[in-house]
């Protein structure tokens, strides 16, 4: 026969037969509805429907077929509830332990913080570092390379960037000039995006390969006019976020702030940090930064990690100004906890600095502190240390300069040495100003000096 003509009774009858054998007469509504569909061809399919109905007794199914009235839809409506009722009752399937098999390693993006698929964010306060921190995770990601000596599996990444298109070419440009050209699997958006709009979030999904990583910057900007005090607004963001990372099939990563009291966390309602799969919290003190994972569903909540952000030229504008942004850099000091108090020959010679830099400082044209000539400390390192003989005490004191410098507890500017550390520009401008005024404060900068070093406030925090 032709395809294109009609097909014949029985064929017809045939082809009711199997869809029949989809469906389960079990209840009398069921049985009633079927044959009100069947009915609608005449008697056509009367004995199809008798053979169907017979588990649920043929003299019943006679009487429901005479009493029906036809009703082409009622049959698709069986259908969906029939298959709707199965796929409930399938959707448990209990395991012995050998069908669970040996454990397996969850999946991941960066292994420990962020997971392969779901919700993560990555929060600070306003100049903390964490969108320059986000750009390098999501290059790391895209490139497969390490991120803080941290695995990552590589994936296809879009950086949504809502704070500003001049700032994120800077980014971009000082990550490359440190790194290299960065992958073809990173993407950026900057046109305006609504995560609360589902044809925002469809239309992004659409252009993005599966899986991917899409990191949203910042959350504020992406949820215009939205309370993130209020459970339902927060939830509807929460929403549309689960749904943009259901469609692209990876990880959604928003970049958020912390509330006006940094100590009590995620900025917003509570339902969104429930609600995630995984948080980073960034922190800064000074020009010391550190990142923690403060939630992962497959890593360590606590592990810490230090950055800095390396200044890198990009050029001058017009009027011969430098143009610069910033690239991260890990601070390997303070991610192995150098913060505990100094000990030995280092905080020997960072109190013979404190005491040689009030007779001994030196000032900048500009009235700023250069620094204490090296010879100046050394004399008052020598009178401190209990080592027996002037060769110990001089592989004493360049050790611990050396380890002060890695530290950047002191730095260096010709041969003259200055404080270093998160509150570098408060000591050194205290040096300064008693030096300006030269002896009328000495005693004082150096009972304020001591005061504060011994408290640690001079130490890598």
């Amino acid at each position: 026969m032709n395809y294109f003509d009609a097909p014949n009774a029985e064929e017809q009858i045939a082809s009711m037969r199997a869809t029949l054998a989809y469906l389960k007469p079990d209840t009398a509504d069921d049985v009633r509805m079927v044959a009100a569909a069947l009915k609608t061809s005449g008697a056509l399919y009367e004995e199809a429907f008798l053979d169907w109905a017979k588990p649920f007794g043929k003299f019943k199914a006679k009487g429901l077929w005479a009493k029906a009235r036809p009703d082409p839809d009622a049959i698709m409506e069986v259908a969906e509830r029939q298959f709707e009722a199965a796929k409930r009752r399938n959707r448990f399937e209990p395991l012995t332990a050998a069908q669970l098999g040996g454990a397996t390693a969850p999946a991941y993006r960066i292994k420990g913080v962020f997971p392969a698929e779901g919700l993560a964010v990555i929060y600070g306060a306003s100049a903390s570092g964490k969108s320059f921190l986000a750009t390098a995770a999501a290059a790391a990601i895209a490139a497969g390379t390490s991120f803080f000596e941290l695995r990552t599996m590589p994936a296809h990444v879009l950086y949504v960037m809502l704070e500003g298109e001049a700032g994120l070419k800077g980014r971009v440009h000082a990550w490359e000039r440190q790194n290299g050209p960065m992958s073809e699997r990173l993407a950026f958006v900057v046109q305006p995006f609504n995560l609360t709009d589902a044809n925002d979030v469809a239309d992004l999904a659409a252009m993005c390969p599966r899986p991917c990583v899409i990191f949203i910057d910042t959350l504020n900007r992406a949820a215009p006019g939205v309370d993130e005090n209020s459970s339902k607004d927060m939830g509807i963001v929460i929403d549309r976020a689960k749904q943009l990372q259901v469609a692209t099939g990876g990880l959604v990563v928003l970049i958020a702030h912390t509330g006006k009291d940094a100590s009590k966390g995620l900025r917003g309602h509570s339902s969104l940090f429930a609600a995630i799969d995984a948080a980073i919290l960034v922190t800064r003190d000074g020009e010391s930064r550190r990142w923690k994972v403060d939630k992962a569903k497959d890593g360590k909540d606590g592990t810490e990690f230090g950055f800095r952000l390396r200044i890198v030229e990009l050029g001058t504008d017009d009027d011969g100004d430098p143009i610069e942004s910033c690239v991260v850099e890990p601070d390997e000091v303070a991610s192995a906890g150098e913060s505990k108090p100094l000990t030995g020959n280092r905080r020997l010679a960072l109190a013979a600095l404190h005491e040689a830099a009030p007779s001994h400082g030196v000032l900048a044209a500009d009235g700023s502190l250069k620094g204490v000539p090296i010879d100046a400390w050394r004399t008052t390192f020598y009178s401190k240390s209990p080592a027996d003989n002037e060769p110990a005490k001089r592989k004493a004191f360049g050790r611990a300069r050396a380890d002060l410098i890695k530290m950047r507890m002191i730095e260096v500017d010709d041969e003259h040495y200055r404080f270093g550390g998160p509150n570098a520009q408060v000591t050194n401008e205290l040096v300064a100003s008693n030096l300006r005024d030269k002896g009328t404060n000495a005693g004082h900068w150096y009972g304020v000096s001591q005061s504060l070093w011994a408290t640690g406030q001079d130490t890598p925090l």
